[in-house]
């Protein structure tokens, strides 16, 4: 079981790790060669949870703390071991992210909880994927146009291959609010069975 008041990881080769734990009264963090650093629980304003997969880390999930006095804690499921390659920390993050929950919810903050992107960022994702799907649509179009039937077919069945992926990705993406009580588990890893 792990421990659910440290989470430690390190998200990419440009930072140094960092060790994350849960006091009586804050989040606080280290990071090597720089001094402990933290904010109290009630200085917390939100806390947005979100599935974030990038082309490398395709099952990757974040979380943002954001504070009060600006600033924000950014925490990832995976932790960078070297270029493409990242160990899955699903367990001890979901662990940490739950107590880390329980606590503020236990404080009663004024904290406001969110999942899924902006929405800003979900309208300009949306945006994007039509854009693409319409200059996709219209080199389908082209290629039929010059004869070349096989190659707009091909291409069909890859954009029909890939739109599943893409309407999850939206679907988890779709902004919202919850209860620190009751964290969705869309946001957050299902850690793999045990053997």
């Amino acid at each position: 079981m792990p421990d659910e008041t440290v989470y430690d990881f390190r998200s990419n080769a440009f930072v140094n790790r960092r060790r994350y734990r849960l006091t009586d009264d804050a989040l606080t963090w280290e990071e090597e060669g720089k001094p402990l650093d933290g904010v109290f629980y009630d200085d917390i304003s939100e806390i947005r949870l979100a599935f974030a997969p990038t082309r490398w880390a395709t099952n990757r999930f974040r979380a943002r703390i954001i504070l009060r006095e600006g600033g924000m804690a950014e925490l990832f499921n995976l932790d960078y071991v070297s270029v493409g390659n990242f160990k899955a920390l699903d367990a001890e993050y979901s662990t940490f992210l739950r107590e880390l929950h329980r606590r503020m919810a236990e404080r009663g903050t004024p904290t406001v909880y969110r999942v899924g992107n902006s929405t800003g960022g979900y309208i300009a994702n949306w945006l994007l994927m039509i854009f693409i799907v319409a200059m996709l649509a219209l080199i389908f179009v082209f290629l039929l146009t010059v004869g070349l039937a096989p190659i707009a077919f091909a291409k069909v069945l890859v954009i029909l291959f890939f739109l599943p992926v893409a309407l999850r990705h939206m679907r988890r993406a779709k902004p919202g609010t919850y209860d620190p009580r009751a964290i969705p588990e869309a946001v957050l890893p299902t850690p793999p069975a045990p053997p």
